[in-house]
């Protein structure tokens, strides 16, 4: 079995040893029955009993981790799982260095960046100077032109003016 890194545990979470784990990749966490914690430079197995997603991360229950001081002990950790469960990652168009044009505003600039945030994907468009940055949703994309290297978008009302009212 080939394991590949997702994260580490960042903290314990309440009293009966419970973990959150910070993630790093994309994994079908129902199908997910052990993971792999770095201890000592080798990979120890801890079989999964529980977990709950929450803002920062997944709560996970650990079977033979019930208090917080043995949870404690595997603060900090790499965690890996086979590498099999891991999404493969869809190719996000590469949009970097294309002209965004706004419905309402017109040419907004250049894409300088296309960053995943975990929620929901940024680009950051250079305008006239002043950094706006806007979620690349489907809903606001009108079209893509890649051979004009173009992307036509409809922002929602005032989510731009936010960036040009100084």
């Amino acid at each position: 079995m080939e394991l590949a890194a997702i994260g580490y545990f960042s903290k314990p979470h309440g009293v009966k040893g419970q973990l959150i784990l910070r993630t790093e990749a994309d994994f079908a966490i129902a199908d997910l029955k052990v993971l792999f914690v770095e201890v000592s430079g080798a990979k120890a197995p801890y079989f999964l009993s529980a977990y709950k997603q929450n803002n920062v991360g997944i709560i996970v229950s650990l079977e033979d981790i019930d208090v917080v001081e043995k949870a404690r002990t595997l603060i900090g950790k790499k965690v890996f799982i086979d590498l099999t469960l891991i999404a493969e990652e869809e190719e996000e168009p590469a949009l970097l260095g294309y002209n965004l044009v706004d419905k309402a505003h017109g040419m907004m600039g250049k894409i300088t960046s296309v960053t995943d945030n975990g929620h929901q994907v940024l680009i950051t468009i250079d305008h006239q100077g002043t950094e706006v940055i806007l979620p690349l949703v489907d809903e606001f994309i009108e079209s893509v032109d890649d051979s004009a290297k173009t992307v036509y978008f409809n922002a929602p009302e005032g989510l731009i003016d936010v960036y040009l009212e100084k």
